[in-house]
């Protein structure tokens, strides 16, 4: 029987190994597959429900609904194309363990969202339902912060706090504060996810690590 003696790294294969190893652990951390335009498309077409809303004066919950309806299809999915695109880009899959846990974890905020939409459009409320999708859409994205960077746990407190003032103090101008949070923090988010994107990619054409 041979016996082989185990053979040592060379510094060369070692540091290249650690490059490696630190490499991928950056990626898995620090790049989000949240696109920063979806954020931008998101907050532009609540502005132009809360517009259209606002000039239509829907007088049917179904007309109300079916705006809002689009606005959601629509930022969806923008969102869905946007993020397969960058998660293409940094190496990663939109359809994987962890997006799969980012989905289940939204659930119940966006679940309680609809059942409560549901109740609001029965009583003939539905002028009052912003400030509730405010505070469910914060929960909602909360939720999935866990599992992603700061940045979206930042936007999930600002919703919290935008839907508890407009429920408390401001409840007969609800899409005044659908604009400024939907349309307003999306906007926001949406740049600030933009020009951190465009930093890492500088940093990553420099060669830092």
């Amino acid at each position: 029987m041979i016996v082989r003696e185990p053979r040592e790294p060379c510094p060369e294969e070692a540091r290249e190994n650690l490059r490696i190893i630190r490499e991928l652990m950056e990626r898995s951390t620090r790049y989000s597959t949240f696109s920063g335009m979806s954020g931008i498309l998101a907050g532009s077409a609540a502005i132009l429900g809360a517009v259209l809303t606002h000039s239509l004066q829907p007088k049917s919950g179904k007309m109300f609904l079916l705006i809002w309806s689009v606005v959601v299809v629509f930022a969806l999915t923008n969102d869905y194309f946007l993020t397969k695109r960058k998660a293409r880009g940094v190496g990663k899959h939109i359809v994987s363990r962890l997006g799969k846990q980012m989905g289940l974890a939204s659930v119940p905020g966006f679940g309680m969202g609809a059942l409560l939409t549901l109740f609001f459009w029965q009583h003939n409320l539905l002028d009052y339902i912003y400030p509730i999708w405010m505070l469910c859409y914060g929960i909602a994205v909360l939720a999935v912060g866990l599992f992603s960077q700061r940045e979206v746990s930042y936007l999930g407190y600002a919703f919290l706090v935008a839907g508890a003032i407009n429920l408390l103090l401001f409840p007969a101008h609800g899409l005044v504060g659908m604009a400024l949070s939907f349309g307003g923090l999306h906007i926001i988010y949406g740049i600030i996810i933009g020009r951190k994107d465009r930093r890492e990619a500088e940093r990553r054409d420099m060669g830092i690590r």
